[in-house]
């Protein structure tokens, strides 16, 4: 598939041999890891007839950067009214989810990608976006106006599934729980020190309980070791692109500005939640309106994802008992698995992706 709205094929595994009804996997990354780290999956593609494409986002590897007049959206500072400061990050997040509409439907035109069977759940292509890339997915399901003609494609008619993976909390706008802890935050740590802490952490295994207050903030297993501590250099250097990351660097901007004006938790009310009256679907079919939705998290991560899972949870409860119109999410719970699931369980990830079925799940909202 072509590098195309700006964004980078960083590896296409191909149309699996001797299938025409295959399933199209279309997956970006998280913050600082690029889509180097879900490389391990393409060689199991064939095994569960898809097609996987690993998409980096832009400013990262191969991707085209921003133009500072796209970055100035993400700095409210520069912001002459309250109001330009909120709608500064909801516009630059609704060019994001347009960019990925046109990658698709410009694939849709190459023929790449099948049309979706929603009787069989067959073809089609399932989006996916992992840890802070499930902004991308919020922004892909709130946009959904646009979504009905993209180079005349209805993207409705080939979209099959839309799958948050394992996002950590702050990225669908929840609250922090009372004393949470990072060791990006420590002051006890020396900058070198938080280098090699912050890599255990954030790929640790944890045993967590089973409550929101039953967390491990702090210490992971000692087996399995943590991921990241695991990897080459050659490994890592073919996985890691700090500086959109870095203070000032795109996703950093995003995730600061994001958080001081509301713009994650916006995002998820409004992909998540349907209003009867929503111009985002009025001139779409119904295929987006019910479009499948799979939030999949990992019980052994580090806190920050689990905190959300639970975040989520309570939310949709309430919001059923309010008898609020909703999407279907399906709440896919992976057993002792980590933030990085796809390096150390590669197969296990894929299935979990692309399967109608994920045998490794609780019964959660929604769930199986």
């Amino acid at each position: 598939m072509a590098s195309t709205g700006g964004l980078y094929v960083f590896q296409d595994s191909g149309i699996p041999r001797n299938s025409d009804h295959y399933t199209t996997l279309v997956l970006t990354h998280g913050y600082a890891w690029h889509s180097g780290i879900f490389t391990k999956m393409i060689p199991f593609a064939e095994k569960y007839n898809t097609r996987i494409v690993l998409l980096n986002r832009r400013d990262y590897p191969g991707a085209r950067p921003y133009t500072d007049q796209e970055l100035a959206f993400v700095q409210p500072a520069n912001a002459e009214t309250d109001e330009d400061a909120r709608e500064g990050p909801w516009l630059f997040m609704r060019d994001r989810a347009a960019e990925l509409y046109e990658w698709l439907a410009i694939a849709v035109k190459e023929g790449t990608i099948l049309p979706v069977d929603h009787h069989t759940n067959i073809g089609g292509v399932i989006v996916a976006g992992w840890s802070f890339g499930a902004v991308w997915m919020t922004a892909f399901l709130a946009h959904g106006e646009l979504a009905s003609n993209v180079h005349g494609v209805n993207l409705g008619n080939f979209v099959r599934r839309v799958v948050l993976f394992d996002p950590p909390y702050h990225s669908l706008g929840y609250p922090s729980p009372a004393k949470p802890w990072n060791p990006l935050i420590d002051p006890s740590f020396s900058p070198e020190e938080v280098v090699v802490k912050f890599a255990e952490w954030v790929s640790g295994y944890y045993k967590h309980g089973d409550t929101p207050d039953d967390l491990e903030y702090r210490v992971p297993l000692r087996e399995p070791s943590p991921t990241l501590l695991r990897l080459t250099s050659e490994e890592r250097a073919g996985a890691l692109c700090d500086d959109p990351g870095s203070p000032g660097g795109s996703d950093d901007l995003l995730l600061k500005s994001g958080l001081s004006v509301g713009l994650f938790d916006r995002l998820r009310r409004t992909a998540f939640y349907l209003p009867g009256d929503s111009p985002r679907f009025r001139d779409s079919t119904e295929t987006w309106k019910d479009l499948q939705v799979r939030y999949i998290w990992c019980d052994q991560s580090v806190w920050d994802m689990p905190w959300g899972t639970w975040a989520l949870r309570a939310e949709l409860v309430q919001e059923q008992q309010k008898g609020t119109p909703m999407r279907r999410i399906e709440i896919v719970r992976l057993h002792q698995a980590n933030h990085f699931v796809h390096w150390d369980q590669p197969e296990r990830a894929l299935q979990v992706l692309v399967c109608d079925a994920a045998n490794d799940a609780d019964a959660g909202l929604g769930g199986l």
